[in-house]
């Protein structure tokens, strides 16, 4: 299987806890073990143009349960429930010590992971993510109401048919800033083909649970805590037209994390898909000053 720098990637299938993860492997060297971990809805393949560039590694870029090839979850989906998923897939895999690399989704998992098992993270890239959203505690009560409304009608979410790739491809890039070859990537490995009144159609793989309201927010104090409890080294990555970089709180967030070092890059919230080079250079001077 061949990126879009035509270097192999190994596509590999990982069982934690009785659910079984694709995910695509890239070895490069050694010195580091790095887990990937991208946003919501999105899959694995959002880190092929990145891995290959990532200097003397062996890197493991997971479909989260629910996410491209990957099983679906039977419980509800949650932050805790997706950090223990982070840090059980590096049981699995026999790593007792990694880095992680977490993208918007992701990046909101990562710092939940690090926090829940300190020892074993080294260290900690957070490319457009500085913890997850927050809301008042006032908030709750409607988050409560809109999460009971969502479960009692589940067919809400059901995935439309398409009647091409290039039509879901269409209908990413109305919600999302991202090239076309960049949303040909997730799109591909997040679709799968059905049979509709005779007809080949194509579906989303993801679980439609994902889109489900959540039934409650951390307070901006409890996320701000998880930051403060980040002990390894840290580096944010920030879009200069991402989602981050106008937020209220993206400053203060970032004073939180003791051993941080941020960069804003050109760029919209896939910059690391978009233009990859650029990352992967600030991920690879971050990656060499933390073994000195």
């Amino acid at each position: 299987m061949n990126d879009l720098t035509g270097i192999d990637l190994t596509e590999i299938t990982i069982e934690v806890n009785g659910v079984n993860l694709s995910a695509l492997k890239s070895i490069s060297g050694n010195k580091h073990k790095i887990l990937c971990i991208h946003g919501w809805l999105d899959n694995a393949a959002s880190f092929r143009p990145l891995l290959p560039l990532v200097q003397d590694a062996e890197i493991i870029a997971i479909d989260l349960p629910g996410h491209g090839h990957s099983d679906h979850q039977a419980s509800i989906y949650s932050l805790a429930t997706q950090a223990h998923t982070v840090l059980a897939t590096a049981d699995a895999l026999g790593w007792d010590n990694f880095s992680v690399i977490g993208h918007s989704l992701g990046g909101c998992i990562a710092p939940f992971a690090t926090v829940a098992s300190p020892a074993r993270i080294e260290s900690l890239v957070l490319i457009e993510a500085l913890g997850p959203r927050s809301e008042p505690p006032e908030s709750l009560p409607d988050r409560l109401s809109q999460f009971h409304y969502d479960m009692q009608r589940p067919d809400k979410y059901k995935s439309r048919l398409f009647d091409s790739v290039d039509q879901a491809i269409e209908s990413r890039l109305r919600v999302n800033k991202m090239s076309e070859d960049s949303a040909r990537l997730i799109i591909e490995r997040q679709l799968k083909q059905v049979e509709h009144n005779g007809r080949t159609k194509w579906q989303w793989r993801f679980d439609s649970n994902l889109r489900i309201a959540s039934p409650s927010y951390f307070t901006e104090d409890q996320v701000q805590s998880v930051l403060n409890a980040i002990d390894c080294p840290t580096l944010c990555i920030l879009a200069n037209d991402g989602y981050l970089t106008d937020r209220a709180e993206t400053v203060q967030r970032l004073s939180c994390i003791k051993k941080i070092s941020h960069v804003s890059l050109p760029g919209h919230h896939h910059l690391h898909l978009d233009s990859p080079q650029p990352a992967a250079d600030e991920i690879n001077k971050f990656l060499m000053a933390c073994i000195r």
